[in-house]
């Protein structure tokens, strides 16, 4: 099977899977971060088109260097994260910024070929404060479900290791109780 997508009958076939363009476009449109891709050229060629987005601004940068779409002031930056990904010295470029008030995290990937030829670079920016607040409440400890603490997949994955080595079910503790998210409050199930 070829690793190459092909196009036919107005659909894009992935070694992944099959889209129709109109879903292609929706997921880029629906997508909760904004993306933006540079040729190999650094040419600002495409870009996500989220509905919070100017699309006039960012219609009017398309086939222009990349250069361009900087303040001068950061543009040594911008071509020292291009370098940096052409030549390989870095895969990924992070930078953590807060933008009107979030906390956003921006990263460029360095785009290549099944050779490992560049082909450009992606710009994905998206907005980390709801992130940030989960590991700031210790959210990610336990599974949250409407403000409530279910264990559900840590259970599970409990019992499945106790059962292979050889416990009975009924030996194996199960909680009767979640916790309220908010309060810590033990709620009876």
């Amino acid at each position: 099977m070829s690793t190459e997508p092909t196009f036919e009958r107005g659909a894009i076939t992935f070694l992944s899977g099959r889209l129709t363009l109109k879903e292609a476009a929706a997921i880029f449109a629906h997508m909760p971060y904004e993306l933006d891709y540079v040729n190999k050229n650094d040419e600002y060629v495409w870009y996500s088109p989220n509905p919070w987005r100017d699309n006039n601004r960012l219609q009017k940068r398309l086939t222009h260097s990349v250069l361009g779409c900087h303040p001068k002031p950061v543009q040594p930056l911008v071509k020292q994260v291009l370098k940096a990904l052409h030549t390989g010295t870095k895969d990924v470029v992070e930078s953590p910024q807060v933008m009107d008030g979030h906390r956003v995290l921006i990263r460029y990937y360095a785009i290549r070929d099944a050779q490992n030829q560049y082909l450009g670079a992606l710009q994905v920016t998206e907005d980390v404060e709801r992130i940030c607040e989960l590991c700031e409440a210790h959210d990610f400890e336990h599974g949250i479900v409407d403000g409530k603490i279910i264990d559900g997949v840590s259970a599970a994955s409990i019992h499945a290791n106790r059962l292979q080595k050889g416990e009975q079910l009924a030996d194996i503790q199960t909680p009767d109780k979640t916790q309220d998210a908010v309060s810590g409050a033990s709620i009876e199930q």
